[in-house]
């Protein structure tokens, strides 16, 4: 297999394939490590900065209550004296609703000891006489009962740290009502069962008596609001107690995430799962009434929402946190949407490793990537902290750089085997031309042939087609030029020269291959000659006063060309040599002319009894095909050709070149693509000190300037004239000055005076009769300064009178 090909498949398939396959691998997946969360963390922690600290304090207290008295709670309620008498004051000298953050369940369940001590009271009451010891059960049996029934006051709301609990009632869930969301995407993200990643583990049958509610992840700043133990919802701690604070307001799943919590909508991803922002940082976190149990039990006044904790706990203060947080809606969660739109993201970076930073040097990419990374970066702490929309891309920002390294590696692999290619190419091209040089074209294309289709290659190959061509070898010079177009298709002219080399095929007669069958058969009685010096002629383009125009070949470098004949035997034998110098002196005026709007001439020739200019083949008409009023071409392009062919001509007065002869048959027109050619240099003087004579009338009588007519010395201001009465004639249809003699046509444009435009042609611009009335002044003062004058004038028309085709061709 040739280098250049094993190299370009496996930079294919190493840098766009594989990169491309995990790429959309990942995006499926949407499952990010672990450890990139705390990306993650640190943006969100970013975020919090966009958001107003809270100022004053909250109106949420924290009892802290001492370690020995809350396991005592905690082991044995007939102890819990003071938690009863906590729990009655707060509620009977304040409105509060109260949290108990618990470690495990309440011992409420009826066992031995209960038994035992009330089968004691019953006792001491049906004998009467009562022990200390019966006191003391009645007494503890009365104590439970009483913290049992607090504990059952609806503004008492259990929670048990862990998902080891859960309530007893779930919740209502509207997972059949959302919104605009399509039933296909409802069943995707959310299913009529709640979130499986809520699921709670390990819980405990029989369910106690009272609704003890889940905290999860206390301390954490990703907190939820619902758990599920797989076939319900049931709320949270914090959202009961919202729940009982607001009065017990109609409470629901949502499940396209969020709670409804009345008029309310609580942010929660699908999953349950929101952020709080007043745990991101220390700067965010809200100042809390803090009670000690003492003061707690001796006080009067409480805030509106209280929580009881032992002393110490931190998972107490990030609880009081997050509710300030859930009160102060500023939390942010993910939408529903949220996996879509990074599988998204991933794979529009996915497409721009494969596709773009490829193009690019390292430096550039990197700055591409590091751009690409800060628009996400802003993007996702900005929604957050705006619209609380948490939209996590630490996995595409991961897998940008990851993909951008491994770009990297695989461009310098590439680097490396396009420097191998390239000195293979480098050897076989020097070994080619070698062989060109030889003559032995055969052993120069197997040189070339396992190349790669670089420029230099196919030049090499190319210059064999070229030479084949030469020695008139037309199959093998076609098929080496199809090689060329296979490798790349618009190289340089290659089709032109198929073409080409297909009729002179024909013109030689050795068609012999079915597949230029249907190739136009070129009429050979039209050829003066069959070749011309070099040149083979293969049609007739026109003819002029002087000679045939023929449509030629140069097989030299396969090439198409004009080639303009001058037969001396049409002239009186003392009238050849100023004829003839007249002809080569277009030779001499054009091939000093390097203008793209001048015909271009290559070779000039002298035969026996006839001459020879080769000039650049132009397709198009001449402009006298459009000086018909049935068929004028549009105001906008005439405008635009007469401004090409006054630039042309300044170009050519600044070479101190004269055309003498501008007329719509001298100007060859290609509408598309748009080209434009001045030609006919033939009767041009070169105007400088060594060859100024006056007295000579050269060039079309109709389109003459009244100095040319007179034998004046003819300057620039002549072509300005002649442009002029072409601009004229394109316009309307019709000459300024007509006559029916020479003699009259002469003595009209001396001394008469021409109808305006606009009179022939009312929907002309005013435009069109101040520059003609301009260009066609008797007196060469009087006309434009210089065809550049002109042609800025014509242009600034445009700009003025066609603005749409202005801005459409960038004159504007």
């Amino acid at each position: 297999m040739p280098v250049a090909k094993l190299a370009d498949i496996l930079a294919r398939v190493s840098l766009r394939y594989w990169v491309l396959v995990v790429g959309v691998a990942i995006a499926l997946s949407g499952a990010a490590p672990q450890w990139l969360s705390g990306v993650d963390r640190g943006l969100f922690v970013a975020s919090s900065y966009l958001v107003g600290k809270p100022r004053g304090t909250s109106d949420i207290g924290l009892i802290q209550v001492p370690q020995s008295d809350y396991d005592l709670w905690q082991s044995d309620l007939y102890q819990a004296g003071t938690l009863g008498a906590l729990l009655s004051n707060i509620l009977l000298s304040s409105q509060s609703t109260i949290g108990l953050v618990l470690y495990k369940p309440l011992p409420l369940e009826y066992g031995p000891a209960d038994v035992l001590l009330e089968s004691m009271a019953v006792a001491a009451e049906s004998n009467g006489s009562v022990s200390p010891q019966d006191q003391q059960a009645r007494e503890l049996v009365s104590r439970k009962n009483l913290i049992q029934e607090i504990l059952r006051n609806d503004r008492v709301v259990l929670g048990v740290k862990g998902n080891l609990q859960q309530a007893l009632t779930p919740l209502q869930s509207q997972g059949g009502e959302l919104g605009d969301i399509p039933v296909w995407v409802r069943r995707v993200i959310a299913p009529p069962a709640a979130p499986q990643s809520a699921m709670l583990s390990g819980i405990e049958s029989p369910r106690p008596v009272l609704d003890h509610y889940t905290i999860a992840n206390p301390h954490n700043f990703q907190h939820r609001l619902v758990v599920s133990d797989g076939d319900s919802v049931f709320s949270g701690f914090l959202l009961r107690l919202l729940y009982q604070a607001k009065g017990q307001p109609a409470l629901s799943w949502l499940a396209d995430g969020g709670v409804q919590l009345g008029a309310n909508r609580l942010r929660a991803s699908t999953t349950g799962d929101y952020l709080v922002y007043n745990l991101a940082s220390a700067r965010m976190a809200p100042r809390i009434n803090r009670m000690s149990l003492d003061e707690a039990l001796a006080s009067g006044a409480f805030s509106d929402l209280v929580l009881i904790a032992r002393e110490n706990d931190e998972d107490a203060e990030a609880l009081a946190a997050t509710l300030f947080s859930l009160l102060m809606e500023r939390t942010a969660a993910k939408p529903w949407w949220q996996p879509f739109s990074q599988a998204l993201v991933i794979l529009l970076i996915t497409l721009l490793l494969v596709f773009v930073v490829p193009r690019f040097s390292f430096v550039v990419a990197g700055l591409i990537c590091l751009l690409v990374s800060f628009v996400l970066l802003v993007g996702e702490v900005v929604s957050a902290a705006t619209h609380g929309i948490w939209l996590p891309m630490s996995l595409a920002l991961f897998w940008l750089w990851l993909g951008f390294v491994l770009i990297c590696i695989f461009q310098l692999k590439q680097r490396v085997w396009r420097e191998v290619v390239t000195r293979a190419d480098s050897s076989a091209i020097d070994q080619a031309a070698m062989f060109i040089d030889k003559g032995d074209l055969d052993a120069a294309y197997q040189c070339l042939l396992p190349c790669s289709a670089t420029d230099e290659v196919l030049a090499q190959i190319y210059r064999v087609a070229g030479k084949l061509a030469e020695q008139q070898d037309y199959p093998r010079a076609i098929a080496t030029f199809q090689s060329i177009l296979l490798r790349r298709k618009s190289f340089r002219d290659c089709k032109e020269k198929i073409e080409a080399l297909a009729a002179m095929r024909i013109a030689a007669g050795r068609d012999t291959d079915p597949e230029v069958d249907a190739t136009q058969v070129i009429d050979r009685a039209a050829l003066v000659r069959p070749a011309l010096g070099r040149y083979e002629l293969k049609d007739e383009l026109g003819r002029g006063s002087t000679g045939i125009v023929y449509l030629g070949f140069d097989p030299r470098i396969a090439r198409q060309v004009a080639i303009k004949t001058l037969n001396y035997r049409q002239f009186q034998q003392g009238d050849i040599a100023d004829i003839k110098a007249r002809f080569f002196r277009e030779a001499e005026a054009a091939g000093r002319l390097n203008h793209p709007n001048i015909v271009s001439v290559f070779d000039v020739g002298d035969d026996a009894d006839l001459a020879y200019i080769a000039m650049d083949y132009v397709e198009g008409k001449a402009l006298n095909a459009f000086v018909d009023e049935k068929n004028l071409l549009p105001v906008f392009e005439v405008y635009r050709i007469i401004a090409d062919v006054a630039s042309a001509l300044e170009y050519a007065h600044s070479n101190h070149i004269v055309h003498r002869d501008i007329k719509p048959g001298n100007i060859i027109y290609n509408p598309s693509p748009y080209q434009l050619k001045v030609t006919d240099f033939g009767i041009a003087r070169l105007v400088d000190n060594s060859r100024t004579s006056t007295g000579e009338i050269l060039g079309s009588p109709l389109y003459m300037a009244p100095e040319q007519l007179l034998g004046r010395r003819v300057q620039a201001a002549a072509d300005v004239f002649s442009l002029g009465v072409t601009f004229y004639q394109l316009l309307t249809g019709r000459l300024p000055f007509n006559g029916d003699s020479l003699a009259s046509l002469s003595y009209d444009i001396i001394h008469g005076k021409h109808k305006g435009v606009r009179s022939l042609r009312k929907e002309l611009p005013s435009s069109a009769s101040r520059i003609t009335n301009q260009c066609l002044q008797k007196d060469p003062d009087d006309r434009y300064e210089t065809a550049a004058d002109l042609a800025a004038a014509i242009k600034k028309a445009i700009k003025r009178d066609f603005v749409q085709e202005a801005r459409r061709l960038g004159y504007v």
